[in-house]
């Protein structure tokens, strides 16, 4: 039975491939184009040096937003960026519920810093529990919600290019080092 399924997967998903490769649907519809153009090239997909830190770097971003859609926005900013899909969107799994327990209190902290050169901040302190009545809830979201997004912005911002120079030293590093590891004994000389 897990044959038959794997099967009609794997059939199902290159009937969509061609589908949505065949020249002739590109021809018709400029949002196909920019599709394939962007979801179906095949350096997206594979890692290279380049396309994995930006992944990486996009993935940080992202998994910084404290929003629902991470997954999706992760893999439309890499799809338009033009790097590995696949990393940016695991990427999105490093804020879990574990995590966010050490993340919104960071962001809010670090968007209360951050818009206090910009604007007034909220002089309320931000809640240790969520309120009991919806009324209660609503207010303390609309006063504290944006100062933590901005918050998360400025995380982002800063861990993105981090994670894409890290990235791609540890790739040239790991690179250098199996060519050394490698090597035969008698080609060093």
């Amino acid at each position: 039975m897990v044959d038959l399924a794997k099967g009609y997967f794997r059939r199902t998903v290159f009937k969509t491939y061609r589908f949505f490769k065949h020249p002739r649907k590109l021809k018709q519809s400029g949002i196909m184009r920019w599709f394939a153009r962007h979801f179906l090239a095949k350096h997206v997909w594979k890692p290279t040096q380049h396309t994995l830190a930006g992944g990486m770097a996009v993935g940080s971003f992202i998994t910084l937003q404290l929003l629902p859609i991470q997954m999706p926005s992760a893999a439309i900013l890499a799809a338009i960026f033009r790097v590995n899909i696949p990393i940016a969107i695991v990427m999105c799994w490093v804020s879990n519920p574990v995590t966010l327990a050490a993340l919104v209190p960071l962001e809010y902290q670090v968007g209360k810093w951050a818009l206090a050169w910009l604007t007034e901040v909220p002089s309320t302190p931000f809640p240790t529990e969520l309120p009991h009545d919806i009324a209660g809830m609503w207010l303390a979201l609309r006063e504290h919600a944006p100062v933590m997004l901005f918050g998360g912005v400025v995380i982002g911002a800063i861990s993105a290019p981090i994670a894409y120079i890290a990235t791609y030293l540890s790739w040239s590093f790991l690179g250098n080092w199996n060519e050394k590891r490698h090597q035969r004994p008698n080609e060093g000389a």
